[in-house]
């Protein structure tokens, strides 16, 4: 499948096709966005966009008039609800039954969509289903259209950031069925983007509780800017060669504005990290925290990993999504997309869905 992801930093395609053990790498292309075009997940300027699109789709040499893209943002609605066990023809209705509970906007202008995720039986013997809801604000999604139409390509699938995400990670992921040991297992997504952080919480496989924080590696990049009064672009290149120190060695350190500016944004979204972990704990029962998966251009700085893993005292792993990607190397510069890879997630993780 061909998938785009708009990113606040980068426009990311990439073409895959399955094979027996995986995915073969068919075609990719990766371009900065237009400055200020892109920003927590909303398009503002469709014309830049398009254009960018249209460029990056002819530099590549990818022809394909279909695509699957991803919507995230705060205005974007995911939740597991609970419905009683019914036909894939009645679960839409039902659906929309519950979703003035969860959704504060105005149903008739928005999108709704849902997935069963699995069944099980209450105690009084009741069938009952967990389904995933997804609603977004039309003005969310038309801005995405406008750019698809005058690239010349239809949207096959419009999914959600976290489930593309679970897709690119399904080899990390816990499958194990120890809930009568060790209470619920849950995996946890962080991705650090350029405009925002998605935390996802994973049971087996399957989206259990997503948020989108509006902090980012740019306001890591705007706070130097505007500390050390240089350019986005020096704050950007001092951001990627700075490295955290942690522990007695912060203290020789005391010189080096760059890593306390950082480690300044990054406490604030381990802040919120922090309170979206403890209201999914007091919501479920017996739930165990078994791995980080960390993602998104924030990977890149120096001595993140060990910062992150400090912070929350969980196993922390670097989610690699070309482990399931077969690339040919006569065809492509190896090299150069592992480079890439902490930001390919989302647009592999669509490409990997199948239609």
């Amino acid at each position: 499948m061909f998938a785009i992801d708009f990113g606040a930093r980068s426009i990311k395609v990439v073409k895959l096709h399955k094979i027996s053990d995986g995915y073969e790498l068919d075609n990719y292309g990766v371009t900065l966005s237009p400055e200020g075009a892109i920003a927590n997940g909303e398009i503002l300027n469709t014309v830049a966009v398009a254009d960018t699109l249209i460029k990056l789709l002819k530099d590549s040499g990818i022809r394909d008039n279909k695509a699957i893209i991803a919507i995230t943002g705060q205005k974007v609605i995911i939740r597991e609800i609970v419905l009683p066990l019914m036909e894939k023809e009645e679960l839409m209705a039902g659906v929309m039954w519950e979703a003035p509970k969860y959704v504060p906007y105005d149903l008739n202008k928005s999108i709704i969509d849902a997935e069963k995720v699995d069944e099980f039986v209450e105690k009084d013997g009741n069938k009952m289903m967990r389904v995933l809801l997804v609603a977004a604000p039309k003005s969310i999604i038309q801005p995405y259209m406008k750019v698809l139409k005058k690239a010349k390509i239809v949207p096959k699938i419009v999914d959600v950031v976290s489930s593309a995400n679970i897709r690119a990670f399904e080899n990390h992921l816990s499958i194990k069925k120890e809930e009568e040991k060790e209470g619920t297992i849950i995996d946890i997504i962080i991705s650090i983007g350029a405009s925002s952080t998605i935390l996802s919480l994973v049971e087996k496989g399957n989206l259990k509780f997503t948020r989108n924080i509006l902090i980012g590696g740019n306001d890591i990049t705007k706070a130097i800017n505007k500390s050390l009064n240089i350019s986005f672009n020096e704050a950007e290149k001092l951001k990627r060669e700075t490295k955290i120190v942690l522990g007695p060695k912060a203290e020789e350190e005391k010189n080096n504005e760059s890593g306390k500016i950082i480690v300044e944004i990054l406490n604030q979204i381990t802040k919120e990290v922090r309170k979206s972990l403890s209201y999914y704990k007091t919501q479920s029962q017996r739930v165990k925290y078994n791995k980080i998966i960390f993602s998104g251009g924030c990977v890149n700085i120096k001595g993140i990993e060990k910062y992150l893993s400090e912070q929350f005292e969980i196993p922390i792993i670097i989610g690699d999504p070309l482990e399931k990607v077969k690339i040919n190397e006569r065809l492509f510069d190896i090299e150069g997309i592992k480079k890439l890879k902490d930001t390919l997630a989302t647009v592999i993780g669509l490409a990997m869905r199948e239609g």
